[in-house]
């Protein structure tokens, strides 16, 4: 190798290094392709350390929305990413191809858009904030298309049975438009003790929606309203808020004839990932489990444990 291919080497290892690409990849070893094809992985998981707009310029963020694609593909081998819509900065036509142009690059999918609008939800009080929470949403299904990218998951607020009546109509216009552009329209499954996203990937504590009865567990209410407007379930492990690994698994068995085909993997004290993963295996689950963690430390721990039980 010549001087200038060699220093041309050593910098593009350098950056590597910097972002943390190289950093556990030789650990995974080889890995079924079938099996790997079921993972996904989320660009909340790398909040910290992406060079995002309306963040500092720190010298902590060193990874570009560009290129979380070839870091996955590098070091995970997986090809499926779930974006959040504020890690996208610009919705014109010219950037969202180019970023679906990067993606393929890697030969790689956007799985689905997490739209976190914050107070324009399904389940607000005013009609205004409603049917702007409908244009919002249409919106980026049209982008999602654009991105070529399989579903979009929209923040339900905090349904409760009061605002059901008219939460439920709201998401089945959401949920009939993105059909009408082949786009699923998911919802994700949050429980009690839940905490939801800010518009900057903040989180803060809100109350869980109000069950039926004392006894009922808020997600059958969120089961109610998914299969009321037609849409589908986008299980949030973590967000269900069982106590144990029966009460999970009721939410799964319920949740499993709508699932979008996609779930968000977490782990808990409260009850076992594998043996989770084990129980949607065996009702016939196909679909993908997307990590929702923090970091590449987070992310290598959970993508073991789903890699050895698929």
């Amino acid at each position: 190798m010549n001087r200038r291919g060699f220093l041309i080497g050593a910098a593009a290892a350098a950056g590597l290094a910097r972002t943390g690409w190289t950093q556990g990849a030789s650990q995974a070893g080889p890995a079924d392709p079938a099996k790997l094809a079921r993972i996904a992985v989320m660009t909340l998981n790398f909040q910290s350390i992406l060079k995002l707009p309306d963040e500092p310029d720190e010298p902590t963020r060193t990874l570009e929305l560009f290129d979380i694609p070839e870091m996955l593909a590098d070091r995970y081998r997986v090809h499926n990413i779930e974006f959040q819509h504020y890690h996208i900065p610009s919705t014109e036509l010219s950037y969202l191809k180019e970023l679906r142009a990067r993606i393929e690059k890697s030969r790689s999918r956007m799985t689905q858009i997490n739209l976190e609008f914050g107070p324009l939800n399904m389940s607000a009080p005013e009609l205004r904030s409603r049917l702007q929470a409908i244009d919002l949403t249409k919106r980026w299904i049209d982008h999602a298309a654009t991105l070529g990218a399989q579903r979009v998951m929209i923040n339900q607020g905090d349904p409760t049975h009061e605002n059901k009546s008219y939460g439920i109509p709201t998401l089945q216009k959401m949920g009939d438009y993105g059909r009408s552009k082949g786009i699923i329209v998911s919802v994700e499954t949050r429980g009690g003790g839940r905490r939801r996203r800010g518009g900057a990937g903040a989180e803060s504590e809100t109350p869980p929606p109000a069950p039926a009865t004392p006894q009922e567990p808020a997600w059958v209410l969120v089961a109610e309203i998914i299969k009321e407007s037609r849409t589908y379930a986008n299980p949030d492990l973590g967000g269900i808020g069982a106590a144990n690994q029966e009460e999970l698994h009721a939410c799964l068995r319920a949740m499993f004839p709508m699932s979008a085909g996609s779930l968000h993997a977490r782990v808990s004290d409260q009850w076992d990932l594998a043996t989770a993963i084990k129980f949607l295996e065996g009702l016939g689950y196909k679909g993908l489990y997307t990590i929702e963690v923090r970091g590449h430390e987070g992310t290598q721990e959970m993508y073991d444990i789903i890699l050895a039980t698929i």
